[in-house]
């Protein structure tokens, strides 16, 4: 009777009603039969990509002065533009910027590299550029939850947790999905699991060989016995609850797992994040004891060592809060964002090429816009502001064409060439694609359909970029 009346809206709100509720009947007749795990499962078709090792670098990186040149902002600079720049406040500035930093080509790629950048310089010949990056999204949470999820608004999973529910991990002493560092306005939702099953949700770390986790570490008054003991009657009574009251409660059973995965992960946890492992020749490499580059080459080498121990997706903050959002004085604080992230990530690259890994893991590297070619406000300090127009980002490894660029933006730097546009669609199922998934198919029934990470936005792999 509801599906006949007024055009079928009357099901439609008993649906969502009953969804709430968790009584709706044929998602609860399918639930009793699923479990959910992070045992591996084989891909979907042979892959090119074992691993993710995704660096996201929150709050709009300037890739007009990092590494995609505009020569002809020099030609127009503090000149009015040739053309409209549209930014975020009515009637903004049309004044050009040039960069203020040199260019030069590097590599035999002769692809040209801010001098900011003097590491990423050196390894530039082993990234693939997608050069004509867009996003509908214009402020920095929507962008961001666009860039991680899939959409401009919260509650959706992100990209980590939709690959290690449809992969699991190799590794059943580590969660599938880790994030390390801070740097995303949105916060823990930049890798948040949502409406999938907690299992899959992104595990936060630190580069912290003592605490690596949040109370991960057993008590010293507490012996193993003592331990196993509690776990079990917790477990049993976990257990006792779920059967008698709450047997569809995913959350229930989210928290009985990770109980034992943090008990499997006291030693590995606190071992993997033990960087004095390391010879004296990789942490001179990563740069670990520089004082701006430290931090995150930690961070970088990290997630070196948690590739190597076969967990799935590891996500790298690149930079605290809005650091990246250099509205104002960008001249005074791109170069120590820049030194920030430089050796590490470039580290990172040699490191995984050496010991044979950057031929199964992709390393993304990306912020959630660019920024504009004019000055957002005449002062003696000026900065750019969002540009979701055209921008820029790099993958390597797992078989994307090194040294190639993809799509490229106007002779300004501000939009992209209609041909060549990608999305943050097109990306999300490119990485799945590397890693024998399906995006079509990665799905789980939510609200009474499937719904996947790209959900019914245009997508395409962007095969261009294999080799």
């Amino acid at each position: 009777m509801l599906q006949n009346v007024s055009v079928g809206f009357g099901a439609m709100v008993a649906n969502s009603m009953l969804q709430w509720d968790r009584a709706f009947a044929a998602e609860s007749a399918s639930a009793k039969e699923r479990t959910y795990d992070l045992l591996p499962k084989k891909p979907m078709f042979p892959a090119r990509a074992k691993r993710v090792i995704f660096i996201y670098i929150g709050g709009g990186a300037s890739t007009i002065d990092m590494f995609d040149p505009k020569p002809v902002l020099a030609k127009y600079d503090g000149k009015p533009a040739p053309f409209e720049i549209k930014g975020r406040a009515l009637n903004g500035s049309q004044q050009i910027m040039a960069s203020p930093w040199k260019f030069q080509d590097c590599g035999d790629s002769g692809r040209q590299i801010s001098e900011l950048l003097p590491y990423f310089q050196k390894v530039v010949d082993k990234v693939t550029f997608v050069r004509s990056m867009t996003t509908d999204r214009i402020d920095h949470s929507t962008a961001q939850f666009t860039f991680v999820t899939g959409r401009g608004f919260t509650g959706f999973p992100a990209i980590g947790s939709w690959v290690s529910y449809a992969l699991g991990t190799e590794n059943q002493n580590l969660p599938a999905y880790i994030a390390l560092g801070e740097g995303a306005t949105i916060g823990d939702r930049a890798h948040s699991s949502a409406w999938l099953p907690p299992i899959f949700n992104g595990t936060s770390m630190r580069a912290d060989p003592k605490a690596p986790i949040y109370d991960i570490k057993r008590p010293d008054s507490m012996s193993v016995e003592q331990q196993r003991r509690l776990l079990n009657t917790v477990e049993a009574l976990d257990r006792a609850q779920k059967a008698a009251y709450y047997p569809l409660d995913q959350d229930l059973e989210s928290r009985i797992a990770n109980y034992e995965l943090a008990a499997r992960m006291q030693l590995e946890a606190l071992k993997v994040a033990n960087l004095d492992e390391e010879p004296e020749s990789i942490k001179k490499l990563y740069g670990i004891d520089q004082k701006v580059a430290g931090p995150f080459s930690k961070l970088c080498l990290m997630a070196r060592r948690l590739a190597e121990k076969d967990v799935r997706f590891v996500q790298i903050y690149g930079g605290g809060g809005g650091n990246w959002d250099t509205h104002n004085n960008i001249e005074g604080q791109l170069p120590g964002l820049c030194q920030y992230i430089d050796q590490g990530m470039s580290a990172l690259l040699i490191d995984l090429e050496q010991r044979g890994m950057l031929k199964d893991t992709l390393v993304v590297w990306s912020s959630e816009f660019g920024r504009l070619p004019t000055i957002e406000a005449k002062n003696s300090k000026p900065g750019r502001d969002h540009n979701p127009y055209g921008f820029s980002m790099w993958m390597a490894g797992a078989g994307m064409k090194p040294g190639f660029d993809y799509g490229q933006t106007d002779e300004l730097g501000y939009s992209v060439v209609q041909d060549f546009k990608c999305t943050h669609s097109d990306i999300h199922a490119t990485v799945q694609h590397m890693l024998g998934i399906d995006y079509q198919k990665n799905t789980f029934p939510y609200e009474g359909r499937d719904e996947s990470l790209v959900g019914v936005n245009p997508a395409r792999v962007l095969k261009e970029l294999f080799v």
